[in-house]
């Protein structure tokens, strides 16, 4: 890769992450082009030399955070630990996403992906596809980790693995709602633990 496409992308992606700051800080709505490029220390034009206008710019923290959340958990599914293995590796991912102050920006954000989605769900716009995407892959990853534990006799084999991976998601999700609006008084890893035993109990094959 040359110097000039690498110089490109790291420009790009200093755009995104003071985007994500800002998106995460004051909304999709109320952010301006200005406060992003201000925020990533260029001028307003630099900014449109990269993107045409905000709409560009939520697509693409969108695409920034599935990519950043999405090779861990490829990397789990694919791994040669047992299914049991892979699940609470999933769960505890989940943990550690949280705790990073980066991921924490991200995850705020989620706020604001699932706004937009709504929005674009009756023209089926593109945030409602991406998001719609994002939870696919999200839950057939769960599903896929369930039915191999089904397979070899780790998980109840009179459960649904979609439905099950579509019930954890909603928890996590749930949970991460929760935290966002009352970080200070929840305790997320107590939580999280209760979670993962109450998931565990769930679906584990009685020996």
């Amino acid at each position: 890769m040359s110097a000039k496409m690498v110089d490109k992308k790291e420009k790009k992606d200093q755009i995104v992450e003071a985007a994500i700051r800002e998106f995460a800080r004051k909304g999709f709505s109320k952010t301006t082009i200005n406060d992003i490029a201000n925020a990533a220390g260029i001028g307003k034009g630099t900014v449109y030399e990269y993107f045409s206008n905000k709409e560009e710019i939520v697509h693409e923290t969108f695409r920034f955070f599935m990519h950043s959340m999405e090779p861990n958990f490829q990397a789990i599914l694919i791994s040669k630990v047992p299914a049991k293995e892979k699940l609470r590796q999933m769960l505890d991912g989940f943990s550690h996403s949280v705790n990073s102050e980066y991921h924490q920006e991200l995850m705020e954000l989620m706020f604001e992906f699932w706004s937009e989605a709504i929005k674009d769900k009756g023209s089926k716009g593109v945030m409602f596809e991406e998001m719609t995407t994002f939870y696919q892959v999200y839950r057939e990853i769960f599903a896929d980790i369930i039915i191999e534990g089904m397979g070899d006799g780790s998980f109840r084999k009179d459960i649904n693995p979609r439905s099950t991976a579509a019930m954890i998601v909603g928890t996590l999700d749930g949970l991460l709602v929760q935290w966002i609006l009352e970080r200070e008084s929840l305790d997320f890893q107590d939580i999280l633990k209760t979670v993962t035993i109450t998931v565990f109990d769930g679906i584990t094959a009685e020996k």
